[in-house]
C-alpha cells in the first residue's frame, strides 16, 4: 500500500535549515533517488538562514515561511538538535498549522545508514527525514503512521524542566574560569582565603559577597569573620589592596549564584507537578538530589515511550555468533561456556537498551582503523550526573537505608572484594564507578517498570 502526503524533511544547523519535500516514498529506493538529485541541491534541497548573507544571496527565515505556505506540507519531520537551534523553525511551522513529528538521533542515524545515504550531509539528512514517515516500515498494518517510531509529545512542564537544567549547566560552566582567575588574584591580594571553599544554602557565598561589597546579602557572622581575617592579612600589612577587577569577578559570581538559586526554586516548583509524582517517589528511594533527578527526568519522561504498544518492556531474541571464548567462574574454576564461531540465541531487552542510551549509559560500536571500538553514547550530562551521584553518595555510603540502596551498596562491596591471588583489588577508580553507574541505570529501569508498566494478566 503506497502512502501519499506531503512530507517535509528539515535538517537543522546552528543558523540554517536544509529541507526536502517528498510526496511518496521514491521508487527504486532512497540511494537511487539521492544519486539522481544530489547534484541539484539548490532545487531539491534548498537552505534557509536565520541571519542570511546578502552578498551570497542566501534565503532568509521569511523565505522559509513563504516556501512552507507555497508547498503546504501535511507533515514536517525534525531531529531534536538542541532547543535553541530548532525553536525558531518549529515556531514558524506551528504558526502555519503544520504538524511536526520528531525523530530521535539514534533512529535517524540507523535509518540513514540502512539506506546507504552519506554521513555528515545536510541534504541527505533532510531526504532521510522526509522519507521516514513515508516508509512502509514505519506504518501499522492498516497503513497509518506508527507513532512508536517517533519521539512522544512532551508536555510543557518537561520542556521547561529541560531548559532550566540546561541553564544550570551553562551557569556551572561559566563559573569555572571566573573562579580560577579570581583565586589567582587572591593569591597576592588576600592569600589567606585564596583557596577557601565558600558556599551558602540561602545567602550569597561569603567570600564572593564580601569581595563584591554586598554586605546585606551575606550572613553577619561570615562578614565579620572575613573583615577580621583581612585586617590581619599579610597583603594588607604590605599595602596590597583589593583590585577593582577582583571585585568585579566576585560580583559576577554573586549574580550567578542568585540566578542559580532562582532556577532551582523554579525546578522545585515544576517537580511538584502531579505528573512527576511516581518518578519522584522512585528518585527518593535512590536518594537523588535536585540536579540529578531533574536532569534524569528531563530525559526519560514519559517512561511509557520506552515500552511496547502493550505497555510492557519490549523483549526480542536474536541469533549471535560468538567472537571470543566465553567463560564463567564456578566453584573456583573457569568453565568454558562458548567457543569462537559458536552460534547462540540471546535475549535483548530493547526497552532497557533505549532507556540506558537516553541517560548516557548506552554504547555504540565505531570503526577505529581495522577494529570496532565500543564507546559510551547518550546524554553526556546525564552520565555526569550519575557519576557525581556514585562519587558523592554511593562510594561514601551516604544513602538512606532501604532495600534498593542496600542492594546497591552490597554490589559496591562485592566489586571491591574482587581481588587477585596476591590480594590486589581488581576494580578501582573509573572502572569501579562505571560498573556502579551501569548497575544504577539497570536498577532505575527495573523500578520504573514495576511502577509504570502494565501488569501481566
Amino acid at each position: 500500500m503506497t502512502i501519499e502526503f506531503k512530507s517535509l524533511g528539515i535538517d537543522v544547523s546552528k543558523s540554517s535549515v536544509t529541507v526536502h519535500l517528498l510526496l511518496s516514498y521514491p521508487k527504486g529506493g532512497l540511494k537511487n533517488y539521492w544519486e539522481k538529485t544530489r547534484n541539484k541541491a539548490s532545487t531539491f534541497y534548498p537552505s534557509f538562514y536565520s541571519n542570511p548573507d546578502a552578498k551570497k544571496k542566501q534565503k532568509s527565515a521569511f523565505d522559509f515561511a513563504d516556501y512552507v505556505k507555497e508547498i503546504n506540507p501535511q507533515l514536517a519531520i525534525l531531529e531534536p538538535t538542541g532547543n535553541h537551534y530548532s525553536r525558531l523553525w518549529a515556531s514558524i511551522l506551528e504558526s502555519l498549522g503544520v504538524k511536526i513529528l520528531w525523530v530521535g538521533h539514534i533512529e535517524l542515524r540507523r535509518y540513514r545508514g540502512g539506506k546507504n545515504l552519506p554521513n555528515k550531509s545536510d541534504s541527505a539528512d533532510a531526504l532521510a527525514m522526509a522519507a521516514y514517515p513515508l516508509d512502509d516500515e514505519h506504518h501499522t498494518e492498516s497503513g497509518e503512521l506508527n507513532l512508536r517510531y517517533f519521539l512522544m509529545h512532551r508536555p510543557d512542564p518537561i520542556d521547561s524542566l529541560r531548559e532550566l537544567c540546561q541553564q544550570l549547566e551553562h551557569l556551572n560552566r561559566v563559573q569555572s574560569p571566573i573562579i580560577n582567575y579570581a583565586r589567582q588574584m587572591l593569591a597576592w591580594q588576600f592569600p589567606e582565603v585564596a583557596h577557601m571553599k565558600s558556599t551558602s544554602a540561602e545567602n550569597l557565598p561569603p567570600l564572593w559577597g564580601w569581595l563584591a561589597l554586598r554586605e546585606s546579602e551575606v550572613s553577619p557572622t561570615s562578614w565579620k569573620r572575613l573583615q577580621n581575617q583581612y585586617s590581619k592579612s599579610i597583603a594588607k600589612a604590605y599595602n596590597l589592596s583589593i583590585d577593582p577587577l577582583l571585585q568585579l569577578h566576585a560580583d559576577w559570581l554573586c549574580d550567578i549564584k542568585k540566578t542559580e538559586h532562582h532556577i532551582e526554586d523554579e525546578i522545585i516548583t515544576l517537580l511538584a507537578d502531579d505528573c512527576f509524582k511516581v518518578y519522584n517517589s522512585i528518585f527518593d528511594v535512590f536518594g537523588f538530589g535536585l540536579r540529578v533527578r531533574s536532569r534524569l527526568l528531563s530525559r526519560i519522561y514519559p517512561f511509557e515511550a520506552f515500552l511496547s504498544a502493550e505497555g510492557k518492556p519490549l523483549i526480542e531474541h536474536e541469533v549471535k555468533e560468538v567472537k571470543k571464548v566465553e567463560k564463567e567462574r564456578r566453584d573456583g574454576v573457569n568453565v568454558i561456556k562458548a567457543f569462537p564461531g559458536d552460534i547462540k540465541r540471546v535475549k535483548r531487552n530493547r526497552s532497557r537498551d533505549a532507556f540506558k542510551m537516553r541517560i548516557g549509559m548506552g554504547t555504540v560500536l565505531e570503526q577505529s582503523g581495522d577494529e570496532l571500538v565500543e564507546k559510551a553514547s547518550g546524554s553526556a550530562l546525564c552520565r555526569m550526573a550519575l557519576w557525581q551521584y556514585v562519587l558523592c553518595q554511593v562510594e561514601t555510603g551516604k544513602l538512606k537505608p532501604n532495600s534498593v540502596t542496600k542492594r546497591l551498596l552490597d554490589y559496591k562491596d562485592s566489586l571491591k572484594n574482587l581481588t587477585t591471588p596476591q590480594g590486589k583489588q581488581l576494580l578501582n577508580g573509573k572502572h569501579l564507578q562505571g560498573k556502579l553507574m551501569a548497575k544504577i541505570a539497570n536498577m532505575l529501569f527495573d523500578e520504573l517498570v514495576k511502577a509504570l508498566a502494565k501488569p501481566n494478566n
